[in-house]
């Protein structure tokens, strides 16, 4: 990735190689969903359950009434371009919550898309008691099989494992090949514990499902399994907030929320964390970067999307 250079914080020691992490609009949007309540979480999707319009100015995305037995499907499209699937809320069971709103349809662009276009969106809101059972169930409803869903990152690459899901968030992508020629049937779910809310949002932007290069690993050094999320989460527990260039004793005095999945910076598998303030709810102090074998700190500049590695790399003194 493009190295880049960036002045020290006087606050902090900080230092090592700058590199440039590429992360796309979705994905920063899906980490959103990961946050700390709905009305600071759903406006960063897209969705403002207290009126007016969405993040691109659109205020035509109106609420459809509610169907009084569940929704059934999730549908984009008319006449013989119809993308359709099973809802949430085929798999919801007693006690489990229930679908809350909806937003739709409404245009967005897109990564995918050229300048200019936009493609049709729906977004669903679910209050839920046990969001990662939901999921879970979900998935075993659509990935393969009838429904032929893939799990997939924001670039549309096949992703090679399920993921765990946790009740506290959690963000994943789901695709096929859209109706559409050259389009992609979109699902993207995220859900966070401290709202106690899902979201879905529903599209068929521009873009094609493609699977891993395979690896010829004769003779090649096949790196150890990363970390996994509680032993990262521990590690950054432990960490001096003034490591991090942070106020105060102790990591307790932050909410801390990790993005599902990993992120790579030079080739090294990373999980992101976002670092939220407990006396100003919503008031993002931080994002930073851990690696799958532990020993690489990064802090990311959500601005210029630029990391920079901190000193002493996985230790915690």
């Amino acid at each position: 990735m493009k190295k880049e250079k960036k002045p020290k914080k006087e606050k902090s020691e900080k230092g090592g190689k700058k590199k440039l992490l590429l992360i796309p609009v979705i994905l920063l949007l899906v980490a959103a969903i990961a946050a700390a309540a709905v009305f600071f979480i759903l406006p960063r999707f897209g969705i403002n359950l207290l009126g007016g319009g969405d993040e691109n100015g659109d205020s035509s995305e109106v609420g459809d009434p509610l169907p009084k037995k569940g929704l059934e499907a999730y549908t984009l499209g008319e006449d013989e371009l119809v993308d359709t699937t099973i809802s949430l809320d085929t798999v919801l069971e007693e006690g489990d919550g229930e679908l809350i709103a909806n937003r739709g349809p409404g245009k967005n662009k897109t990564m995918q898309d050229e300048p200019g276009e936009q493609s049709e969106r729906y977004t669903y809101i679910y209050e839920l008691t046990s969001p990662a059972d939901v999921v879970n169930r979900y998935l075993d409803m659509v990935l393969g099989g009838e429904q032929g869903f893939t799990l997939v990152d924001e670039t549309y690459l096949v992703l090679e494992e399920r993921p765990e899901l946790e009740n506290r968030e959690g963000a994943l992508i789901l695709a096929r090949p859209s109706v559409q020629e050259g389009h992609v049937f979109q699902i993207v779910i995220g859900w966070s514990e401290a709202s106690g809310n899902l979201a879905v949002r529903v599209a068929a932007p521009e873009g094609a499902i493609h699977e891993p290069e395979p690896e010829d690993d004769g003779g090649v050094f096949i790196p150890p399994e990363p970390a996994g999320l509680d032993e990262h989460l521990e590690q950054l527990m432990s960490v001096p907030p003034s490591r991090l260039g942070l106020d105060g004793a102790s990591m307790e005095e932050y909410e801390v929320y990790a993005m599902v999945g990993f992120v790579s910076v030079d080739g090294i598998d990373c999980r992101r964390f976002t670092i939220y303030s407990r006396e100003n709810p919503g008031s993002i102090e931080g994002i930073f970067l851990i690696s799958g074998d532990q020993q690489h700190f990064y802090e990311l500049d959500p601005e210029t999307n630029v990391v920079t590695e901190l000193r002493e790399s996985g230790s915690a003194s």
